[in-house]
């Protein structure tokens, strides 16, 4: 062979697979270059880094890349969106890369500042922080949003997102943007005028893994609203701190594993309209009319720790209003440690909903009352239905110095309170099978119904996360 034709060949196949002829065929600028399969994004000069991190994601997706790399330190965005990408965006760690958002510079309608349209996505090893983001004062954003795709609402709904390994930080609860941690729903533009309902042919599908992250000062930490019996792991979290809600599991039909977290609950004071709202629960299990009609959540291994802010704080808030649904719910071996000052709320308060387990978990410290059983008060909204079919076994109390340990409402039935569990204080108000309490039988409480207070604080809970957050409503706060 001509050995001058086999040079001109050689140099030919080396000026093609060099990194400045892939830098080119990207369309991208010179901070974004392409590095075997790897794109990777230098940070600009000029302060905002929207459209690099724009080009080098659309550049994954058209080119079947599967790696976008933040390789700097710091990085500011406005939004960006990134439409069936089936890769990672990630940095280096979480503290060698921050991306911020940039005060003002987002389309809050468009729900969140990196947006993920179906898709396969995964966002590792870096921190976010956000704090008034909308372009519009007191409007609601997500930092991480994983949607159904808003030109097909009902055609094109299933995305699977992971957030592996973050910091998220937000303005806290004096920031006048209503702001969420990640997101997984229908898209902002799939849901009804205000005021109606989202219907369930146009939910997201998918899964959700969130998994050793860090998640501080927001109103929401995560939102998650899937059908179909959708996936949601939330796992190894730690810390979940200063939040209106750290967990908030609204309208879905999916089978939720949160499983050792910290959380942290009740432990920040908002301002105005949402004084005595948010910052008083951890996990916030919501029902409406729109809900599907079954759903499953479990809890295990988790640690819920009360920062005594408010007299009425919840590790745990679950309940239904508008459609009695079929709820599988299992809360096993975690640990809840309580406040003096929390005189009227609960470690777990469940309303209008039946056959659960509350297993080998450890309650110290003090609370108005542990575990909480009831229907909901039909005058806040509560089906007030008859609640059954729920074992309370081998808990611990012994460390436990709350009023009540376990309340069963007057309209619980066929429950069972077993023995081994440190005498705990009892108070029945229905037709259940108590099998060990501090209190010795006649002086259970077999009078009038208990009203518990967490129905109407849960109430405007839900009214509020569904107007405003995300924005699953369009509304600003």
């Amino acid at each position: 062979m001509n050995p001058v034709l086999v040079l001109r060949w050689l140099v030919i196949a080396l000026v093609f697979c060099s990194p400045v002829a892939f830098t080119q065929d990207l369309g991208c600028s010179a901070e974004v270059e392409l590095d075997g399969g790897i794109v990777k994004v230098q940070s600009t000069a000029d302060g905002d880094d929207t459209d690099n991190i724009q080009c080098a994601l659309d550049a994954a997706v058209s080119g079947g890349y599967k790696d976008v790399y933040l390789t700097s330190d710091a990085y500011s965005i406005a939004g960006v969106t990134a439409n069936d990408y089936e890769g990672r965006l990630r940095g280096r760690s979480f503290d060698l890369t921050t991306i911020n958002v940039i005060d003002g510079s987002l389309d809050c309608t468009t729900g969140a500042a990196l947006r993920f349209i179906v898709g396969d996505a995964v966002v590792t090893r870096m921190k976010l922080t956000i704090n008034e983001p909308c372009s519009t004062p007191g409007g609601s954003a997500s930092v991480i949003g994983f949607y159904s795709n808003p030109e097909n609402c009902s055609g094109d709904r299933v995305v699977f997102g992971v957030v592996d390994r973050i910091i998220i930080e937000g303005g806290g609860s004096s920031a006048l943007d209503f702001t969420t941690g990640i997101t997984m729903d229908a898209a902002p533009a799939c849901f009804p005028e205000t005021g109606e309902a989202l219907p369930e042919a146009n939910k997201a599908l998918g899964s959700l893994i969130i998994n050793r992250n860090q998640i501080r000062d927001l109103d929401i930490g995560i939102l998650s609203s899937i059908s179909a019996n959708g996936q949601v792991d939330i796992t190894f979290n730690n810390p979940m701190e200063r939040l209106g809600i750290p967990i908030s599991i609204v309208d879905a039909s999916q089978a939720t594993n949160i499983y050792r977290n910290q959380i942290y609950y009740n432990d920040v004071q908002y301002p105005g309209d949402l004084a005595g709202l948010f910052g008083t629960t951890g996990v916030l299990v919501g029902n409406s009319s729109a809900s599907p009609a079954i759903n499953k959540t479990s809890f295990s291994k988790n640690k819920f720790i009360d920062g005594g802010v408010h007299s009425e704080g919840y590790g745990l808030l679950s309940a239904q209003q508008g459609k009695s649904i079929i709820h599988e719910m299992i809360i096993t071996s975690n640990t809840f440690t309580g406040s003096d000052a929390n005189s009227a709320g609960s470690g777990l308060a469940v309303l209008d909903t039946s056959n659960g387990v509350i297993s080998a978990n450890t309650f110290s410290g003090s609370a108005a009352t542990w575990v909480s059983l009831d229907s909901g008060d039909i005058a806040d909204g509560g089906l007030g239905s008859t609640v059954s079919g729920w074992a309370i076994l081998a808990n611990s109390f012994a460390a436990s110095t709350a009023t009540t340990d376990i309340t069963l409402g007057a309209s619980t039935e066929d429950n069972v309170v077993g023995k081994s569990q440190g005498q705990p204080v009892v108070d029945d108000a229905g037709s259940n099978d108590v099998l060990e309490s501090a209190a010795s039988s006649s002086s259970y409480l077999q009078n009038s119904p208990i009203r518990v207070g967490s129905e109407s604080l849960y109430q405007r809970q839900l009214e509020t996360i569904l107007g405003r957050s995300a924005p699953l409503r369009k509304l600003g706060r």
